[in-house]
């Protein structure tokens, strides 16, 4: 049987990139046998919980890290994503001159590890300057450069060896930014957005706004609150509902006021389970994201899927998801209230937003990705095999 080897940091959080990782491991296990090579323990229930796969231990081969390596991670009380991203990529290189896989598959983002591979980018690790979202207090220019240097000469990597590879992403969006920095064009592959319901009927829906993601600053979620509080004093009752992961306390604590403060539309749903989440949000009949630059945005994708007419601003992911309809993206707090309240006191272009929406909702199902990924890899598969040298490691 044709060995596959799937690298990927930690597949135990609850967002986009774990969900894409927990289906590329199931379109692989059937006709592969599966190394996951990982920073972290894994512990596949919460995936398979969220995501309504049935991945079992028994159908991977597992390794990991050096366990010290992920004890001196801890003390330092730092994510260090990108170096723990270039850890992992010369733990993979030391692998493979060890051992022979047909299939190299990186989940999360760009990765050389000395042979060909498919790699799944959900942003570019190299791609600099960064996101602001990316950004905390710690991250001096001076300090970040250096850090920069430091987890590229750990890795080993090169940029033509991460452009030879086989390039799928989230979004035309990082897309654009994976070319620009590498020079090579790559192709969309739309993440899986697993809802294991049908809509609910529109009439019997409630006039709430459902606002999906974690709470933290970058998802500017008070800002959301801002606009649909214009929107009631316009004359639109409608309500909010905030659905997310606690992350950040201090944030929390603000979104938390603001409920307190408008107890009468404003309402919070905090780390439910994610049944509990989707019947929620399948009884709103409308949808609104806060973040700018979002690389996808699995949320808007989920509510689409669930019936829920969107507002999303126009710079990233999101505005691919609802099909870069202009009645339904906006460029600042002012735009995004004028065209709320245009659709909603116009019942005939509400009705086509619907349709435009309910007709894209395929192209983002678990069964679309697993059959167009199972395609890639027959494709890179019968493509003709190159290989890099391995080069020494630092």
């Amino acid at each position: 049987m044709r060995r596959a080897l799937v690298i990927d940091p930690g597949l135990n959080n609850p967002g986009g990139g774990t969900c894409v990782a927990a289906y590329v491991l199931r379109a692989l296990r059937d006709d592969f046998e599966v190394t996951l090579l990982t920073w972290n323990p894994v512990d596949f229930a919460p995936m398979n919980a969220a995501f309504g796969t049935d991945l079992k231990s028994g159908d991977f081969r597992f390794l990991r890290v050096p366990d010290w390596w992920r004890r001196a991670q801890k003390i330092t009380h730092l994510p260090l994503a990108l170096l723990r991203g270039s850890l992992l990529q010369r733990e993979a290189r030391e692998l493979l001159q060890r051992e022979r896989f047909d299939l190299v598959v990186s989940t999360t983002n760009e990765i050389d590890v000395g042979v060909r591979a498919i790699q799944y980018v959900h942003y570019p690790w190299q791609f600099f300057p960064r996101p602001d979202a990316d950004y905390r207090w710690y991250h001096h220019a001076s300090v970040v450069k250096l850090y920069r240097r430091l987890a590229s000469r750990i890795s080993g990597s090169t940029n033509q060896g991460i452009a030879r590879n086989r390039t799928l992403v989230n979004s035309a969006w990082t897309g654009r930014r994976f070319e620009q920095w590498y020079g090579v064009a790559p192709r969309v592959l739309y993440p899986p957005v697993p809802i294991d319901r049908e809509p609910i009927p529109w009439a019997e829906r409630i006039d709430t706004f459902a606002c999906v993601g974690r709470i933290a600053p970058e998802k500017n979620i008070l800002g959301v609150i801002d606009i649909l509080s214009e929107v009631r004093r316009r004359g639109h009752m409608v309500s909010l509902l905030i659905c997310g992961q606690r992350q950040w306390p201090a944030y929390e604590r603000r979104i938390l006021a603001a409920a307190a403060a408008h107890p009468d539309w404003l309402s919070l749903s905090l780390d439910v389970p994610r049944h509990e989440l989707i019947e929620r949000i399948a009884r709103c009949r409308y949808g609104i994201h806060g973040m700018v630059g979002e690389h996808f945005g699995i949320a808007v994708a989920e509510m689409m899927r669930l019936g829920c007419v969107c507002f999303a601003p126009a710079d990233g992911g999101p505005a691919e998801i609802l099909g870069g309809d202009p009645a339904l993206l906006y460029d600042s707090r002012q735009d995004a209230v004028e065209k709320i309240c245009r659709l909603l006191g116009e019942p005939d272009a509400l009705a086509l937003a619907r349709e435009r929406l309910q007709a894209r909702a395929a192209l983002f199902s678990a069964e679309r990705f697993t059959a167009e990924f199972r395609e890639i890899c027959s494709e890179f598969l019968a493509s003709p095999p190159e290989r890099t040298k391995p080069g020494s490691l630092p």
